[in-house]
């Protein structure tokens, strides 16, 4: 077989359409045209066509994972499963989630922190959320008990109950008890929310 023809595609100028023995055969990015130094004339197997074409598919994965990274930072878990889910398949998500890890694009502990960050300035969870939700996430427990080691829960609940919770008496036994339910429900630590309850009715 040979490559008879490669002309750039009219709507998207970053790509071009290969055609073999006359016939249009593929469309491929301009890199991924470059990479395999693909010239008219040139010889061409199936074998050969199979390694363009996959290597197309992962560089339709990474643009595809990089507009999803754009938005926010994710686990490598959270990556790859958004990605299956797409209908990519899943050994070259594999890869690319891989690759992406080797080059920092993706990185757990730097994820575990943006996510440490959102929930302690933004929207104020307890350690017990934190640890659940990076565990659901594929974060280790090494990552999630270092980012978690540099919270200061208690103060995060004493801030919590000065900001929104103020309108209640601690000492009043039905506002005591909404209290509970409202940080709990949060995620702080139960030891860490009776400690600073007890506290306030010393």
């Amino acid at each position: 077989m040979k490559i008879s023809k490669i002309e750039p595609q009219k709507k998207n100028k970053k790509r071009s359409s290969v055609y073999i023995n006359g016939s249009f055969a593929f469309g491929l990015s301009n890199e991924v045209l470059l990479n395999f130094d693909l010239h008219e004339g040139d010889q061409i197997d199936d074998g050969i066509i199979q390694n363009i074409l996959l290597a197309q598919e992962k560089q339709k994965i990474r643009e595809r994972a990089l507009r999803i990274l754009h938005y926010r930072k994710r686990s490598a878990l959270e990556l790859q499963s958004r990605l299956i889910k797409v209908g990519f398949d899943n050994n070259l998500v594999q890869e690319v989630i891989e690759e992406f890890l080797r080059d920092n694009t993706l990185n757990d502990e730097n994820f575990a922190e943006s996510f440490v960050a959102d929930y302690t300035n933004l929207k104020p969870k307890g350690n017990i959320f934190i640890s659940r939700e990076l565990a659901k996430r594929g974060v280790c427990q090494q990552v999630i008990q270092k980012v978690i080691s540099i919270r200061d829960e208690k103060q995060m609940v004493s801030d919590f109950l000065r900001k929104k919770l103020a309108h209640l008496r601690i000492k009043n036994p039905k506002d005591r008890q909404k209290i509970l339910r409202r940080l709990l429900s949060r995620g702080f630590t139960p030891g860490v929310v009776y400690d600073v309850l007890n506290s306030y009715e010393e």
